[in-house]
């Protein structure tokens, strides 16, 4: 009996079913109506909680007791491939098919498996029909023109992107795969002239230009690619790491790059570029995470798909899948950086600091550049330990001229942070006011000079006016409401700041700065219990060691004798 005929009722099963690991529910006098719905209870458990392994576990166990509701099967098939069970996910597959041949989940599973192992026509079989799934009938046409042109069929794979092109939000994705086709069939001048198009649209602009350099390169235009992708490096600030980084060095050793990829490693580009720029950029992560498992079936290496496999674990909170993820970047891999540095992120959110820095450590022992020892400074900021972040920072911004800093200018952000934090607060204004002059609307920077301006009680009509200005720039940053709040409140405006301080609170709800402060205007205004309850609560978000000092003072009734903390 299909799944979706009972009522959702049973939620007493759903104890039962999370406490059993096994299958067969031993020594249980559990309905098979029971065990399904238990199980079915228990996997969208472990969907809502993010925990893909469980989700795959229980809903295939729930599909199990019941093998002709495909829409159970169908969401036993994703959770699988979510979890990284591509066996399992097969295995479900062909059950699925069993019941129905036109079932599309299981036919973009089986077909892309068949493309793996270069079984062309069994895949066209798999990836012929049509499906009202538009994200699954989406990865089905793109894997169809790629075994199309697998197939010798090039006219037929042109033709399909070419429909393709007429949708929206896919003509892009469907020009960069026919200037690829047009690549490999020897047509380089009307390849170049779709690159060419894609950069002017700003199309995913490095996966575009990596595929112009491959194919320039491979057609004997050498000196032209190279050309190119050195300009393309400069003009976007310089690839420091990554593959344009590795093909660089590469040509300017005198090697010869490996520009030729199979057709399983361009359909696992093709499926990655569609997780980005179709799904991730609409927010569908479930979608965009499914099409990047279906890329590394067909591309065990591909490594950009695994950083950003591994940034949308992150963005669920499975930080321990994130981090064997990026983990299984070799250290040979032009994305091997990447991976190191967004693991120390992690270590970080664990509080794992020591191990945070030890891997940046030998990151930038192996592998130097700006990007490492920014890394590094930037560790340092997170620890607050700015003495040693500042003569990071110094050097990084000696290497940068105004233009590099004008287009970008957070490095010289960090180190007026570091001077102020190290109490060289003339230093600190000058880097905050040469930051003001490259950008006069840089909202941190006017809001950061603003508010220490405020604090010292030095030129307040202008720091005002900068504060004010920043917020307009960012008005739902809680830092800057706060700084705004703050003002008014060195100015002695307590009914304004506590207006403002309120709304900061609001967009940063777990600031023990910003809470802190809101104590200290409740004070002013004679709510002394509410005072005392905001200084209870910025206990317990992690305040600086001073600031907690000052609050117990605070606490004990002794306000006067404290002077409140920016």
């Amino acid at each position: 009996m299909p799944f979706h005929t009972y009522a959702l009722t049973f939620t007493a099963l759903l104890l039962v079913s999370c406490a059993s690991t096994t299958s067969d529910y031993a020594g249980q006098d559990i309905s098979p109506e029971g065990r399904l719905f238990g199980d079915y209870l228990a996997g969208s458990y472990a969907s809502f909680v993010e925990d893909a392994e469980a989700r795959s576990t229980y809903y295939n166990r729930a599909f199990s007791h019941t093998r002709d509701d495909l829409v159970l099967g169908r969401r036993a098939l994703i959770s699988a491939i979510s979890a990284g069970e591509l066996d399992q996910a097969r295995s479900l597959a062909y059950e699925m098919q069993f019941q129905d041949r036109s079932e599309p989940s299981s036919r973009v599973v089986l077909g892309v498996d068949a493309f793996r192992r270069k079984k062309y026509d069994e895949a066209e079989a798999y990836f012929a029909q049509d499906t009202a799934d538009l994200t699954i009938g989406l990865g089905l046409s793109l894997m169809r023109v790629w075994t199309a042109y697998a197939k010798g069929e090039t006219d037929q794979a042109l033709s399909l992107l070419s429909d393709m092109e007429q949708i929206p939000f896919l003509t892009n994705l469907a020009k960069l795969q026919t200037a690829k086709i047009n690549a490999n069939l020897g047509a380089v001048d009307v390849a170049d002239a779709g690159f060419n198009d894609l950069l002017e649209r700003n199309f995913a602009a490095t996966e575009v230009s990596l595929s112009r350099f491959r194919a320039l390169y491979d057609a004997g235009q050498e000196d032209t690619a190279g050309e190119f992708l050195s300009t393309f490096s400069d003009e976007s600030g310089t690839f420091e790491t990554g593959p344009i980084r590795d093909y660089l060095d590469t040509l300017a050793n005198g090697g010869t790059p490996d520009v030729k990829l199979t057709l399983q490693e361009e359909a696992s580009r093709t499926l990655t570029e569609t997780a980005l720029s179709v799904f991730a950029a609409n927010r569908a992560l479930d979608a965009a995470e499914v099409f990047l498992r279906m890329a590394l079936e067909l591309d065990p290496n591909h490594d950009k798909a695994k950083i950003f496999l591994a940034s949308i674990f992150v963005n669920g909170d499975r930080r321990d899948e994130a981090l064997a993820m990026y983990q299984s970047v070799s250290k040979s891999s032009p994305y091997y950086v990447t991976a190191q540095l967004s693991s120390t992120d992690i270590h970080f959110f664990n509080e794992e600091d020591a191990k945070a820095l030890s891997v940046l450590e030998a990151v930038h022992a192996s592998s130097p550049s700006f990007v490492t020892r920014e890394a590094l400074g930037r560790a340092r900021l997170i620890r607050e330990n700015y003495e040693e972040a500042l003569p990071i920072y110094v050097e990084l911004v000696d290497g940068l001229s105004d233009e590099e800093l004008a287009q970008d200018p957070q490095t010289l952000y960090f180190r007026a942070v570091s001077y102020e934090q190290t109490e060289q607060f003339d230093a600190a204004v000058a880097d905050f006011q040469k930051i003001l002059m490259l950008q006069p609307d840089h909202a941190d920077a006017l809001n950061y000079l603003g508010y220490s301006w405020v604090d010292r009680g030095e030129n307040l009509t202008e720091a005002f006016d900068m504060i004010q200005r920043a917020v307009e720039l960012d008005p739902q940053s809680g830092a800057i409401v706060d700084s705004l709040g703050w003002a008014h409140y060195k100015l002695g405006r307590y009914s304004e700041a506590r207006r403002h301080l309120e709304r900061a609170t609001e967009l940063s709800p777990s600031s023990a700065t910003i809470i802190d402060h809101l104590g200290d205007v409740y004070w002013k205004l004679g709510r002394f219990r509410e005072a005392g309850f905001q200084w209870e609560r910025a206990l317990e978000f992690d305040p600086t060691d001073k600031e907690r000092e000052n609050i117990a003072i605070k606490l004990k009734g002794n306000f006067d004798q404290v002077d409140a903390l920016p």
